[in-house]
């Protein structure tokens, strides 16, 4: 048994602390959705606690305001697990907040001299969100992404169990007006400061996380059109070339023929705009085991591992021209792809990225001077 203003001091302490570290996490990733949440949530988490000392001139709207807080908290952090994974709906979710808030507010002052039947209407509430806010969190989340979201997501489950215990004990009608008197509100203190720093520093890690990977991906992807940058590229070929049973692949080197008058034209914007949707051609390209590249500009790689033969390579090169030879809708018209491509298969044409991607492009090449096809944007009367 502990003074439960002292472990209220103890929680309000804490809870300006997670105040802190959450504030500053939001401060530095302003970028990501859900943190100010988080933040307010501690916020108001640690005000909730702050009438205890008080309780002999309030009485029970201790409770009232407490109780309160104790519900908005973890309904900030629910939204904001929402929000950090990409969940939409947030109108329709505000509404509902609301009206939880309301609904609350008016039981809670009802019973506030009531433990039991609060327990019971309260902790009715706090279960679900605590479990929603684990479900949420881990729901379609993969490998290691996973496992750091289940640092939070278990001190989520601790906590709505703990609840689910003082709901049977309310049930029971085990407590009376003296809350003091009985161990599980001590026990249910302690829960409450490992959740305390368990979901401050468990999702801040998330978001450690998220950044690490957004670094990487910046190093190894192309800003524009979100494909595999030409480091990514010599990294992935050096591992591939590094397998002891290596089969053998094809390298082709793409070009988009007309892009520079595209540039001209229309200016940079529809340039940008028009390697966007050779990216996502490529990115919806068909093969199963391929890998596609923006070396830069308007140059990009795909690497397709299958065994190689004439017939299977130009099947390929048919493929691609297929996929990405097509009118596709942008913002001054339609845009008529055309690209020129050149291939070198590994082993017999190279066995190293460069001796590869020079025989790919001087073929690409070949074929640009033969073709002398070049995309084209329609508008209304008038195409490039």
């Amino acid at each position: 048994m502990f003074d439960p203003i002292t472990l209220g001091a103890v929680l309000f302490l804490l809870a300006i602390i997670s105040a802190v570290v959450m504030t500053v996490t939001w401060k530095m990733n302003l970028q990501e959705r859900g943190l100010g949440m988080w933040a307010w949530a501690a916020i108001i988490g640690g005000l909730g606690f702050l009438p205890l000392p008080f309780a002999s001139y309030i009485g029970s709207y201790t409770v009232v305001l407490n109780n309160i807080a104790t519900i908005l908290a973890p309904l900030l952090i629910l939204e904001g697990i929402l929000r950090f994974r990409g969940y939409s709906g947030e109108r329709l979710r505000s509404y509902i907040y609301v009206l939880v808030m309301i609904y609350s507010t008016v039981f809670i002052m009802i019973l506030r001299d009531a433990p039991n039947e609060r327990f019971l209407f309260f902790d009715s509430l706090m279960i679900p969100i605590f479990y929603f806010s684990a479900f949420f969190l881990l729901r379609k989340s993969t490998g290691m992404e996973r496992k750091i979201y289940m640092l939070s997501a278990a001190i989520f489950v601790l906590i709505g169990t703990s609840f689910a215990g003082r709901w049977i004990l309310a049930w029971n009608g085990s407590f009376d007006a003296n809350l003091d008197a009985h161990p599980y509100t001590s026990y249910l203190f302690f829960v409450v400061i490992i959740w305390t720093l368990g979901w401050t520093y468990g999702l801040s890690i998330a978001v450690h996380f998220r950044n690490h990977n957004r670094i990487v991906k910046l190093a190894t992807h192309d800003y524009l059109t979100g494909l595999p940058n030409r480091k990514y590229l010599s990294d992935y070929m050096e591992q591939l070339l590094k397998e002891e049973t290596n089969k053998s692949f094809v390298l082709f080197s793409l070009d988009l023929n007309g892009f520079k008058q595209i540039n001209d034209t229309f200016g940079h914007k529809t340039g940008d705009d028009v390697l966007i949707k050779m990216a996502d051609s490529l990115r919806d390209f068909s093969w199963q085991r391929y890998t596609a590249v923006r070396l830069g500009g308007d140059e990009f790689v795909v690497i397709i591992q299958q065994p190689v033969d004439e017939q299977s390579i130009s099947d390929m090169k048919q493929e691609l021209r297929y996929a990405i030879e097509d009118d596709k809708p942008i913002e001054h018209g339609v845009i008529n792809l055309k690209i020129s491509i050149g291939h070198a298969a590994y082993p017999t044409d190279g066995q190293t990225l460069d001796e590869l991607l020079v025989k790919a492009d001087h073929k690409m090449y070949q074929e640009k001077s033969l073709r002398k096809h070049r995309s084209e944007i329609h508008t209304a009367g008038f195409h490039i």
